[in-house]
């Protein structure tokens, strides 16, 4: 069971940044182990990955792909919250471990 003071905390400081720059998988993965120590299993991780995933949605972090324009260097999904963690979760469990930046999207604050 994740500690509910420290998954705010970890949340928070991912909304912040998601806000200031691209956010990218390596941090969320990173929070997830942090909340969850060693020895979570994947399913467990994966279950706090996609949990924070929606709650950035619900602060305004959208997933999407980094482009080389220029213009619009941060290109979100056409998708809605449900349809975004669907894309993700079927795009990480394939791996069985967590993401790092760049292997599946970045978020952001468009």
């Amino acid at each position: 069971m994740v500690n509910q003071e420290a998954y705010r905390r970890a949340l928070e400081y991912l909304i912040r940044y998601a806000h200031d720059d691209w956010l990218g998988f390596s941090v969320v993965s990173g929070a997830v182990g942090g909340l969850l120590g060693r020895g979570a299993s994947f399913e467990v991780q994966l279950g706090l990955l996609l949990r924070i995933v929606g709650d950035l949605h619900d602060a305004g972090a959208r997933p999407g792909d980094l482009t080389e324009s220029t213009r619009e260097p941060f290109l979100p999904w056409r998708a809605d919250k449900a349809e975004a963690l669907t894309r993700i979760a079927a795009e990480v469990e394939p791996h069985s471990r967590l993401p790092d930046s760049g292997d599946v999207c970045w978020f952001a604050v468009p």
